[in-house]
Parts: structure tokens; C-alpha cells; sequence
């Protein structure tokens, strides 16, 4: 590092003469009760006597301090940070803080837990960079030592206000240096930058040449050899729907991690909400959707795919007005979702059908036993159930089928209950002749209700066994 003769403080005196607040810090924590109150603030004769081997820390009062974590930020500060007259560090990292007369609200900029197998071997771990400002917060200044390493003036000719957006300006540095982080290997590289682009097409008031521009030099710094195929993804994103769920299929995150990224740059994606799909393959298949922390269950596929259905059931099951997503972007959730949907095998016991399924067995059940055709199908008052002796089958009508369901309430498609009753059921569909007129029935075996029997006893045996449990838990509680 350079050294200086122009104005730029270095002791304890000179930052006090100029005007700044500092506070006696050991390991860049202040040893001060109290330290971000005025009346506590100390003054030249105190830090001579009691803290002339402590550090430096600048109460940052209507200044901002933008303190870079991580190399691959420093990539892009050229890129979109303006002049800044007050720049300092230490050997092993002498561009990493910027310092401004400007007050902003302090964030840190860190990498989503999802994120971990990237960051984990960074020095600072998650975080990339911090905005931090007011009161309330301090820097260690040049003039101070960490880890018996000099904190050095690497530029220095005031500080300074800033010209423009710092905290925008910041937020693309970061946005930049987590972008370079994930840039995939070969193979996607050019999905991943349209789905870059997309994602700010959408949901910015950027325009083309900035989108073309910030992907572009993401593409650069990632040392991808084809970034000039890159450098006009801010107009071919048009032309395809990549955005956030793609990023996410690519970099194998949920969408709402990517959300988290871009929302630094002022991104707010309703979509985000929506973190996951599972599909349970039963017969209707059904669905869970998890809104936010909530799993919603959708009994229709035709639900998943209005939004104005959607919206009614997070009234229904979360007690909040769902955000505001327009029928297209819903669409493209909804890709994206089911590109990372998982799938959960459902036992047939478990299936909506199957329970349709034990209906007609108990309906068959409750007649069982009229062995007398023409009773069965023959009067008026029919039960509508036939036990043949001869084949230990029963017989009975569809009719008769469908108007138990409905008894029970319970819908059903007819081609699935007639295809649930053939490949399930083992249900035969026939024609009998009763008083010389010919019946369309459904033969059933009678093995069934043996299976009835079996799975009711199965359920018991669950419910014994759980009340058991539970017996157990309470008695080793006292």
C-alpha cells in the first residue's frame, strides 16, 4: 500500500480533528459501555491515557461503510460502484472497504443455506459483502491493527457523498459476485444466463443494455469462453420463458432460494411462495403444494392449474389473501414446480378408489346371502345383489353401485370406477338373463369379503396398537 500525506487520518488525533466519532475497540469489538451514545464518546485526553494500543472504530454516523467479504465481489465493483475517495484494507485484502457520507439502511449480503457446498470453504463463510451504516454500527479504520495486520489507506481524497443509487449499486455487485459463484459448468451455461436475463426482464425496470451488461460481465468474470455469445441475453430472453424456475432446475434449489438472490436487487416474485410439489400416485392421483410453510392439498389436477382456484384454497387453508399472479406467470410456476416434483408411491389401500372400492364391498356384504336370482333382480323392491352358489360369485348392477356412492356421497368418474373395478377388483362384466330378459350385472367373487374381513381386522390391530403406545408413553412420563 501507498502512503500519504494528504489530510487522510491515521491516529486517534487526526480522526478526531477531522470531525469523526471513534470508539477503542479490541478484536473490532468496542470496549465502551454504552459507545453509540454521544455523552459516551471519547475524547483525545482518554484515549491517550487508557486505549493507545486498542483500534480504531469508526462510528459510522451519516456514513456508510461497504465492507467486501469475498474476492469474487471485488470482480465487479469496477463495473458498477462510482468514485469513491475513501478506500482501505489490509495486505492480505487492501480494496475491501468503501467508505461514503451517505446513510443507508445496514444489510448483509449472504449466500442461502442451500448454498453451502459453494460457500463452506470462504474465509467469511456465507457472506459476500455488508452495507453497514448509522449510529449504531462501527468499522475498524486504518491506524489499527488486525491480526497484527495493518489496516492501510489504499486511496484516499475525502469521503465523500456518493453520485447515484449506493445501495442499488451495491446490490448488483453482490448480485454479481453470488451469480459468478454458481456459474455451472458446460452444458447449461447458456440456459442459466437466459434464465439470468429473463428473471430481470420480468421483474425490473432494467433495460435491455443493462440486462445485456450485467450478464455479460458475469459470464466474463466466470472465465467462460463463450461469454461473447452472452453479451445480448437481454433481448433473446424475450424470446424464450427461462426465469427463476429454470435457474432453480439448473443450480438443483428450490425457487425460493433463487428469489432470495435477486430479491437484493429489488425483485419481488410472488412465485417464490410456492416451494415445492408432491404428486401421490394413487388412483386419482393427488396433490401437496407448500405455500410458504403451509402443505396444500389438491384433490383435482384441473385446481393445480388455475390460479383462481389456487387462490381459494390458501383462503381456505392459510387465512391470507393469496398475492396477485397474473394466469401466465402461474403457468410458468407451475413448469417449474413440476420440473422438481416428487413423486410419492401410495399404497392401493390408500387410494381414493380403494375406498370407493370397500363401499362396494360392504354394499355386496350387507346383501350377501339371497341365493334367489329372481328376487335379487326380478321385483320391484330388489336388493340388487345375487349370490350364485354354483361359481361363489355375487352379482349386481351398476346402478346399484352408483347409487351407493351416491348415498355416501362420494364422487367418482365412471370410466375410472369401471377400470378400479376390472383391474382391482377382479369385477367381470356380463350379461344374465332373468324372467327371460337379459341383465347387464358386474360378477364379483365372493374372496372379497374375506379380504373385508382381513383389512378390518388389520385396522383394529392398528388402533390397538397405537392406543397402546400412547398408554406407554404417558406411564414413562411420571
Amino acid at each position: 500500500m501507498s502512503n500519504f500525506n494528504d489530510g487522510a487520518p491515521r491516529t486517534p488525533k487526526e480522526w478526531l480533528e477531522q470531525g469523526h466519532d471513534i470508539v477503542p475497540c479490541l478484536n473490532k469489538e468496542p470496549k465502551v459501555k454504552a459507545w453509540t451514545t454521544q455523552e459516551n464518546y471519547v475524547l483525545l485526553d482518554e484515549w491517550n491515557k487508557k486505549y493507545s494500543n486498542h483500534q480504531i472504530g469508526l462510528i459510522l454516523n451519516g456514513k456508510t461503510d461497504f465492507d467486501i467479504d469475498n474476492h469474487f465481489i471485488n470482480r465487479f465493483v469496477g463495473k458498477y460502484l462510482k468514485s469513491c475517495g475513501a478506500i482501505y484494507g489490509r495486505k492480505t485484502n487492501p480494496l475491501s472497504h468503501y467508505l461514503f457520507f451517505e446513510t443507508e439502511k445496514s444489510y448483509k449480503f449472504e449466500m442461502p443455506k442451500e448454498f453451502e457446498s459453494y460457500y463452506k470453504d470462504f474465509p467469511h463463510g456465507n457472506c459476500l459483502c455488508e452495507i453497514r451504516s448509522g449510529g449504531g454500527h462501527q468499522s475498524i479504520v486504518p491506524g489499527s491493527k488486525i491480526n497484527n495486520e495493518k489496516v492501510e489507506w489504499n486511496n484516499f481524497s475525502g469521503i465523500k457523498n456518493y453520485d447515484g443509487d449506493l445501495k442499488l449499486d451495491i446490490s448488483k455487485i453482490a448480485l454479481s459476485g453470488a451469480l459468478t459463484i454458481l456459474y455451472p459448468s458446460k452444458g447449461s451455461r447458456d440456459d442459466y444466463c437466459t434464465a439470468i436475463a429473463g428473471v430481470l426482464s420480468k421483474h425490473t425496470n432494467w433495460n435491455v443494455s443493462d440486462i445485456d451488461e450485467f450478464v455479460y460481465f458475469i459470464s466474463v468474470a466466470s472465465e467462460d469462453e463463450e461469454s461473447g455469445r452472452r453479451m445480448s441475453k437481454g433481448t433473446t430472453s424475450k424470446e424464450k420463458t427461462f426465469g427463476m424456475p429454470k435457474l432453480a432446475e439448473i443450480l438443483g434449489c428450490n425457487i425460493k432460494t433463487i428469489a432470495q438472490l435477486f430479491s437484493w436487487v429489488g425483485v419481488a416474485d410472488n412465485g417464490s411462495c410456492f416451494t415445492d410439489l408432491k404428486v401421490f400416485e394413487s388412483e386419482p392421483k393427488y396433490w401437496k403444494l407448500k405455500y410458504k410453510d403451509t402443505w396444500i392439498t389438491i384433490m383435482d389436477s384441473s385446481m393445480l392449474l388455475s390460479y383462481t382456484k389456487m387462490s381459494i384454497l390458501i383462503l381456505e387453508n392459510c387465512y391470507e389473501v393469496a398475492p396477485v399472479i397474473t394466469p401466465k406467470d402461474w403457468k410458468e410456476i407451475v413448469r417449474g414446480l413440476l420440473q422438481n416434483v416428487k413423486k410419492i408411491e401410495v399404497p392401493m389401500e390408500s387410494s381414493y378408489y380403494n375406498s370407493i372400492g370397500l363401499e362396494i364391498i360392504e354394499m355386496l356384504a350387507r346383501f350377501d346371502g339371497d341365493t334367489d336370482k329372481e328376487n335379487s333382480f326380478g321385483g320391484l323392491s330388489t336388493r340388487g345383489v345375487w349370490t350364485n352358489t354354483k361359481d361363489n360369485c355375487l352379482y349386481t348392477r351398476l346402478e346399484n353401485i352408483t347409487n351407493t356412492l351416491i348415498t355416501k356421497r362420494m364422487s367418482y368418474e365412471r370410466r375410472k370406477l369401471i377400470d378400479h373395478m376390472k383391474e382391482k377388483m377382479g369385477a367381470e362384466h356380463l350379461t344374465i338373463n332373468v324372467r327371460k330378459k337379459d341383465i347387464r350385472v358386474w360378477k364379483f367373487s365372493r374372496d372379497l369379503l374375506d379380504l373385508r374381513n382381513h383389512q378390518n381386522k388389520g385396522v383394529a390391530e392398528h388402533v390397538r396398537k397405537r392406543a397402546q403406545e400412547e398408554y406407554d408413553k404417558s406411564k414413562n412420563a411420571f
